[in-house]
């Protein structure tokens, strides 16, 4: 008998108090809807990324503005004890859309681990059932390279792997992720049914709404990208009713993890288990306003989201889920055992070296797996502020035992561990809040993160800013910063090679080298450090050792964009051309989303003549919005190349509207006598 089982009697105020036989009648009316002769209900399931429940007004916030999300609780089921398993986007997803704890799939970090080609997924699953799917997406870490694409008929992510001006195409805002979602709605036939999901990340920080939000919540900017992300759940229900569906739709909102907001000493979130970051809104209305105003009380877990919605519309499970539909308590009946609720963050360890944690929680006991553990009765101590495991010795101890037992499984079952991003990843989550990446080592043994997560903010200051200094051509002051950044965690495989590319700048070519070696060391698995020492080592004349780390990077990731790149440079700087040209079309051909190679194509090509092949791939850059100006200029060069002088001075005159600070562009117009007035 596991310690859930005799928690049983611990469990009984948490029971919803609704009369059955009531309950039961409603639940067959919608599933009648739902199972019906007729095509089977819609699905609109919307992720609400950093939100949490207390900080949404159906949930008790009385200053929350989040009328769309309150209607859905009114009109629908409120899961009032719903957690997550992990406390970071990509883990969390992954686990709502496969039902199973994503530790299974070896998935424990952002944009490291895809989930498996043979894992089922909603989408894969509805799918199969015959369901039109649609996804809208907002933050690049559930892109395609992460395997959320599949089973989706449109997948709209648009997070090019490239950087337009200093901006990294990382996240977009609801705004720009209804678009399409709407226009996708508003053109679907009745005759099959569809799933779209719709992925919101405005919560996350940095909190920064759009007016009337920003304003409106200047003291409150979280709460204010709360309200935003609330009216886009408003304008899409708003689609649904006026397009007379919205009651043949099962609609589901559901939070991924929430925000720390300084409780515990953590400001945002990936490094603590508390319910600060794991307690998060989930919400379904179901056909036809079924059950509406239901509140379940029970413990439920964001992996018994997709059982519960195939259970809801009628469509087969996958074998060996971790979740469990929970479609019997909405009918009024109480399980014979609630499951417990796993929870782990191995943030801690992967990006600082310190330990990894994990979480069991049992009626109103929460457990926490660290060098120091932690037990917290959540029914007298909600904030989870004292800590009884010495008080509660034997409490803690058959808690610990059963969260080895669900952990112990995933070590059989996991992938290889997660290996450190490359670098144009790295800065796309740095964009996003997300610093200090340390090679995969033992998931224990490291320090307590209670212990140091006083110096996570300074850390991620002091990376912001070198990051800023970089970009602004100010090495010394990103060196001052980042070896304070090292002081905290002299582990950190990226902080190395920002350190690295801040010598470059200087010229400081041996030391660059030195920073780019510790990389290699930390990390060895990647090519990155083995490309950016090469570059070095050419500049320093070296040809020869660059030559041997471009060779070396290539048999680590034969496949890889920035290897043909870093070729490409290697034969421009020898002087042969038209071998450049050729490794910049392969880097194209390796990765077409890579506008930088796509760039340096159309360098070779102009200097080389072949102005067809450079207006190819101008028009391409000019559609993908790289460097707007430049790329006019470019246009112009071809122009003037091809004997069009017009052509040629009404290309300068544009690149120099968009970037009057183009001199090339300038001289060119002065030398063909176009002048700067059209």
């Amino acid at each position: 008998m596991t310690f859930n089982s005799r928690c049983q009697s611990m469990r009984a105020f948490v029971r919803p108090r609704v009369p059955p036989a009531l309950v039961v009648a409603v639940l067959a009316a919608a599933l009648a809807v739902v199972r019906g002769a007729g095509p089977r209900a819609n699905l609109l399931l919307v992720t609400l990324d950093t939100v949490r429940a207390d900080h949404v007004g159906a949930y008790g916030d009385k200053q929350a503005q989040t009328p769309a999300l309150d209607r859905l609780a009114r009109e629908g089921v409120r899961f009032a004890d719903a957690t997550t398993h992990a406390p970071l986007t990509g883990p969390a997803h992954a686990g709502i859309f496969t039902g199973v704890y994503p530790a299974r799939a070896g998935i424990r970090d952002n944009a490291a681990t895809p989930l498996p080609p043979d894992l089922p997924t909603l989408a894969t699953v509805l799918k199969a059932a015959g369901y039109r799917t649609g996804a809208f997406i907002s933050a690049f870490i559930l892109d395609r390279a992460y395997g959320f694409d599949r089973g989706f008929d449109e997948f709209d992510a648009r997070f090019d792997r490239f950087q337009a001006g200093d901006k990294l195409r990382a996240e977009r805002p609801a705004g720009q992720v209804l678009k399409p979602a709407l226009a996708w709605l508003s053109q679907l036939p009745a005759d099959r049914p569809f799933f779209a999901w719709v992925h919101l990340y405005d919560a996350h920080a940095p909190y920064s709404p759009p007016d009337p939000y920003k304003t409106r919540f200047r003291a409150r900017p979280y709460d204010g990208e709360i309200a935003y992300v609330d009216s886009a759940v408003g304008r899409l229900l708003a689609e649904l009713d006026g397009r007379g569906v919205l009651d043949r739709t099962l609609v589901v909102a559901i939070g991924d993890h929430g925000e720390g907001l300084g409780e515990h000493g953590e400001q945002e979130h990936g490094v603590f288990l508390y319910d600060s970051v794991l307690r998060i809104p989930f919400i379904a209305r179901l056909p036809d306003r079924a059950h509406a105003g239901l509140v379940v009380r029970d413990q439920v877990r964001a992996i018994d989201l997709m059982p519960t919605v195939l259970d809801l519309l009628g469509v087969a499970a996958p074998p060996r889920l971790d979740g469990q539909s929970v479609a019997p308590l909405i009918a009024g009946r109480p399980r014979a055992e609630t499951p417990p609720a796993y929870a782990e963050s191995y943030y801690p360890q992967l990006h600082f070296g310190w330990s990894a944690l994990s979480s069991i929680r049992v009626a109103e006991w929460k457990y926490v797996r660290a060098p120091k553990p932690e037990l917290y009765d959540l029914r007298r101590d909600t904030g989870e502020a004292a800590n009884v495991v010495e008080r509660q010795a034997n409490v803690a101890g058959r808690l610990a035992a059963d969260l080895q037992e669900i952990a112990s499984g995933f070590r059989a079952e996991s992938a290889a561990p997660a290996r450190v991003p490359d670098a144009d990843t790295i800065a796309r989550l740095r964009s996003l809040g997300y610093v200090g990446f340390t090679a995969p080592g033992p998931a224990t043994g490291g320090p307590d993160p209670k212990d140091m997560i006083s110096k996570l903010d300074t850390f991620r200051r002091l990376i912001t800013g070198a990051t800023e200094d970089l970009k602004r051509r100010e090495p010394a002051a990103a060196i001052g910063k980042l070896k304070q950044a090292l002081a905290i965690n002299d582990r950190a495989y990226d902080v190395h090679l920002s350190l690295g590319d801040a010598f470059f700048e200087q010229r400081d070519y041996e030391r660059a080298v030195g920073e780019y070696e510790a990389a290699g060391l930390l990390n060895p698995a990647s090519a990155d450090p083995l490309l950016a020492a090469s570059k070095t080592l050419a500049a320093m004349g070296k040809e020869g050792d660059a030559r041997a780390r471009i060779e070396q990077a290539a048999r680590m990731e034969p496949r890889s964009s920035e290897v043909a790149l870093a070729q490409g440079r290697m034969e421009e700087q020898a002087g042969r051309l038209s071998q450049a040209l050729e490794a910049y079309r392969e880097a194209v051909r390796r990765n077409p989303s890579d506008m930088r190679a796509r760039a340096q194509v159309v360098n070779m090509a102009l200097r080389l003549g072949q102005f067809d092949l450079a207006s190819t791939e101008l028009r391409v850059l000019l559609a993908a919005g790289f460097d707007a100006g430049r790329v006019h200029y470019a246009l112009g060069r071809v122009a003037e190349g091809q004997g069009d002088r017009a052509t040629a001075i009404k290309e300068y005159r544009r690149a120099l509207q968009i970037d009057p600070s183009l001199a090339d562009a300038r001289q060119a117009l002065a030398r063909l006598g176009g002048g700067l007035r059209p």
